[in-house]
């Protein structure tokens, strides 16, 4: 076995050195769709030595570490954590495998809302955003797809729906606006026509008065003119030509008041005609909103029933790396890191496994989990009674009441015990659903070993099984009897003395291929 340190800068890539001489590695820890370690002990030396670019060797945040094996890449990551030992002048550093960079960083992009798309897409998506930025560009890549489609169009029916009805909330507000306008003119009009009405009258009076002065002055002159008297003939007839006078003036000015009351009742005529028009436009603007609103009562309604899009919202800033690792659990699939070469410049991606990673390894010629015979460690079962359930309640989306509730049982000859599942991040009763089967079936039978110690054995040996496989566990444990039970590899840590621990879950306590399509 020839192994070697390879040692890049991060933001750049470059290559510092192809192989680290003075460092020490402890085992390997690769994780089920998880981020693995590898921890490497130096001397102060070599981990302050500086580099081709005048830096330090190693430094958080800022070194690539691949563990290559004769061209293949065992183990690829970032220096995430350098401690100093004084008492044995060494530095215990901690290496993280790359995807350990996607967790904890914010999505910080446009809001994004994706209906029936591949979790993968999603996946690829959060990727390229963390290494958008500056400083960010790690080079990591992914690969794979799934059939399972999440999110729905109601998201972007809702959304539809309430600019549909903001805009006729707009129309009819700006409508009812001028409806009131109007309202407001005819008002000011009918006083100005009340007013020229009231100045009619009193001219038409006056007219009236006028008219009578005008007879009075002709009865007074034919009495003048019966007493032969010149002066009160002469007297008689101005007061009546002056009468006259007077009545013309005041008809001249009951026809003007008559003429503009007639033009201030037309203009009232005209402006109500307005105001009519008006009311029904607004009229129709409000059965446009009413409409509106309706649509968009049922479109929210429709969204909070199947969970909606799937959504990216800056504004709630959502960890990345979490953000995939819900993906995953949701769908499910798997991931797992691939290390490749490029040129002579190593590479990871992140391998998207649908339905699963690993196989059932039960065949002649796959390795087999024996105690005694390859398992290096008594097997030590374990069971506890507060895991059991016979049925699960989740809680997922939503508020109070309205909060999206869903419950599965089982009757199996055991009492009744209720399980809760908080899930307020799922949004759909298929998702939830899903959840409850597998939390079900995980505490139906709790009996488990969490972990054995594997030699690397001709029955076992290293790189035939790995993490997401099935593996048949069999011994005879004292005072309990044979054990033999299959579990699934969701976390294995390589020795460099050939040992093997591998940590293990209840093959049945897994969902396969249960795509939720929301």
């Amino acid at each position: 076995m020839a192994e070697r340190l390879i040692i890049q800068r991060a933001i750049t890539g470059d290559v510092l050195t192809y192989d680290l001489q003075g460092a020490e590695r402890g085992a390997i820890t690769r994780q089920l769709s998880a981020a693995g370690t590898l921890p490497l002990t130096i001397g102060p030396s070599v981990a302050t030595q500086p580099a081709s670019d005048g830096r330090p060797m190693f430094g958080e945040w800022e070194t690539l570490v691949t563990l290559d094996d004769d061209g293949q890449i065992r183990f690829r990551g970032i220096v995430t954590a350098m401690t100093w030992d004084g008492e044995e002048a060494t530095w215990s550093i901690t290496v993280s495998s790359i995807p350990t960079y996607l967790f904890g960083t914010p999505y910080k992009g446009a809001a994004w809302y994706g209906a029936e798309v591949d979790p993968a897409a999603i996946v690829r998506l959060l990727v390229a955003h963390v290494q958008s930025f500056p400083d960010s560009d790690i080079g990591l890549t992914v690969a794979g797809s799934t059939s399972v489609k999440v999110g729905s169009y109601s998201t972007e029916r809702r959304i539809a729906a309430e600019a549909a009805y903001d805009a006729a909330e707009k129309t009819y507000q700006a409508e009812n606006k001028e409806l009131q306008r109007l309202r407001a003119i005819v008002a000011a009009s009918r006083k100005t026509s009340s007013s020229r009405t009231t100045s009619r009258a009193a001219a038409s009076k006056e007219v009236t008065t006028a008219k009578k002065a005008v007879t009075a002055a002709k009865t007074a002159l034919t009495a003048a003119k019966k007493t032969k008297n010149q002066a009160k003939i002469d007297a008689a007839r101005a007061a009546l030509n002056q009468a006259n006078a007077t009545l013309t003036t005041k008809t001249n000015a009951l026809n003007a008041a008559t003429g503009s009351s007639n033009n201030a009742k037309a203009t009232v005529k005209s402006q109500n005609a307005d105001v009519t028009a008006q009311a029904k436009v607004v009229a129709a603007a409000k059965a446009s909103k009413d409409k509106a609103s309706d649509v968009k009562s049922k479109a929210q309604q429709a969204e909070s029933d199947d969970g909606g899009a799937y959504a990216l919202e800056p504004w709630e800033a959502p960890d990345c790396g979490q953000l995939i690792n819900d993906l995953a659990k949701d769908a499910p699939f798997d991931w797992a890191e691939e290390h490749y070469w490029s040129a002579d410049i190593p590479k990871t991606r992140i391998r998207i496994a649908y339905p699963r990673i690993g196989r059932r390894l039960s065949g002649d010629s796959d390795p087999s989990f024996v105690q005694g015979v390859n398992i290096s460690v008594a097997l030590k079962p374990a069971t506890s009674g507060s895991d059991m359930a016979t049925e699960v309640f989740g809680i997922g989306a939503g508020d109070g009441a309205a909060a999206l509730r869903r419950s599965i049982s089982v009757r199996n000859g055991k009492l009744r015990r209720v399980a809760t599942l908080q899930a307020k991040d799922v949004k759909t009763k298929q998702a939830l659903d899903a959840k409850l089967r597998a939390e079900l079936t995980a505490r139906q039978n709790t009996l488990v070993v969490d972990s054995i110690t594997v030699l690397n054995h001709p029955n076992s040996k290293r790189g035939t099984y790995g993490v997401g496989d099935d593996i048949f566990v069999q011994g005879d444990v004292p005072h309990f009897g044979r054990f033999e039970l299959w579990h699934r590899i969701v976390s294995m840590s390589e020795s460099p003395d050939d040992t093997t621990v591998l940590s293990l879950e209840r093959t049945d306590s897994f969902l396969y291929g249960q795509g939720i399509e929301a």
